[in-house]
């Protein structure tokens, strides 16, 4: 039984490790010597909490220096206080089309659900982060975790704001300008 219940745990142990993946976009900076990151800081999705919490979601074109390859992301950068931390994650191109699609087809069309004793939740994973919408009868809410790409054994870092809903269709706008 001891022996089943440790397989077991390693098992479970090397499927988490497993999960842990990089976007293609961290796997390209990683793999350049020199890189550049250029931001349009005029085009952005931006959430916050009431305690000063914030992501934000913006498009990036990143260039390998050395051979001049080009690849173009979604950067998103947050900032939570317990514990206080600063993180940027990419969501590489070739997840963007389902990003997209997921926010279209799930997620706006459902901006005006209402539930009573009821409840339903819409879940995005990239990579690198992940993104759900909640719906239930007293509440919407919009939560991003960034997902351990590191492989450190830190916890995933979380953000939700119930006040910014509203702004999902801001989100869409920055994700369709990514090509």
């Amino acid at each position: 039984m001891k022996k089943t219940f440790t397989l077991f745990i390693i098992l479970l142990s090397f499927v988490s490790f497993a999960q842990n993946e990089q976007s293609t976009t961290r796997k390209f900076i990683e793999e350049a010597q020199f890189t550049k990151i250029s931001k349009d800081w005029n085009t952005i999705a931006e959430f916050n909490s009431g305690i000063g919490e914030y992501v934000k979601f913006f498009p990036i074109e990143v260039v390998n220096l050395k051979s001049n390859a080009k690849q173009n992301a979604l950067q998103l950068d947050m900032y939570i206080k317990k514990p206080e931390i600063y993180k940027t994650v990419w969501v590489g191109l070739d997840e963007i089309d389902e990003f997209i699609n997921f926010i279209e087809i799930n997620v706006i069309p459902n901006l005006d659900l209402k539930f009573k004793k009821k409840s339903t939740e819409f879940i995005f994973k990239a990579k690198e982060m992940t993104f759900s919408y909640l719906v239930d009868e007293k509440e919407k809410r919009i939560s991003i975790s960034l997902n351990n790409y590191e492989k450190d054994g830190q916890l995933n870092y979380y953000f939700w704001t119930e006040t910014q809903v509203n702004k999902i269709p801001e989100l869409l706008k920055v994700l369709k300008l990514i090509k």
